[in-house]
């Protein structure tokens, strides 16, 4: 089977994706139990906002290899 980058793309960047979203969850638990710092509570949307546009470059990379 050959090489398809598209496909390389696609599942780097929902892997990336769910890391972002790991990374909130954390903070966030992290928040609740007051552990976390200001400034990492403050980071939460940006990571959530990371891992949207990872989830749709990933999407993308997706319709690439269909050719759609």
């Amino acid at each position: 089977m050959p090489f398809n980058s598209n496909t390389y793309h696609a599942n780097k960047c929902a892997r990336t994706a769910w890391e972002w979203i790991a990374k909130a969850k954390d903070v966030k638990r992290r928040a609740a139990l007051g552990q976390a710092y200001d400034w990492e509570i403050e980071r939460i949307p940006f990571m959530i906002f990371y891992a949207r546009s990872d989830m749709r470059r990933s999407l993308f990379f997706r319709r690439l290899r269909t050719g759609k």
